[in-house]
């Protein structure tokens, strides 16, 4: 967390790559509906596994930083309201092809 001159608080991005992911899911986004609130999400990151893994799960980034982006980015798509309204939120790491499947889903009756 970082504090301006004036005294206002802010979050600092978790790395550089943080806007690219963003900027990746604003994008998909473009096409969609917007939802009416509340949200349930749920995302699978998937890693390229290393030539030799230390672990047989993927261990390099915060997952609740990627998860953060992710949300940051439906917000700036457009496809929810606020990430506020997320109720459900599901993240989960995995080795695969690269990339991020994403799921979000309107709660309201």
């Amino acid at each position: 967390m970082g504090v301006t001159k004036t005294g206002r608080t802010y979050i600092r991005p978790a790395s550089p790559k943080t806007k690219a992911w963003q900027k990746l899911v604003e994008a998909a986004c473009c096409d969609l509906t917007p939802l009416q609130p509340p949200y349930e999400v749920n995302i699978v990151f998937r890693f390229t596994s290393p030539q030799k893994p230390s672990r047989k799960y993927p261990s390099r980034n915060d997952i609740d930083k990627l998860a953060r982006t992710v949300c940051d980015g439906l917000v700036n798509g457009e496809i929810i309201e606020d990430d506020r309204h997320i109720i459900r939120l599901s993240a989960q790491k995995e080795y695969g092809t690269e990339g991020a499947v994403i799921t979000v889903r309107s709660l309201s009756d």
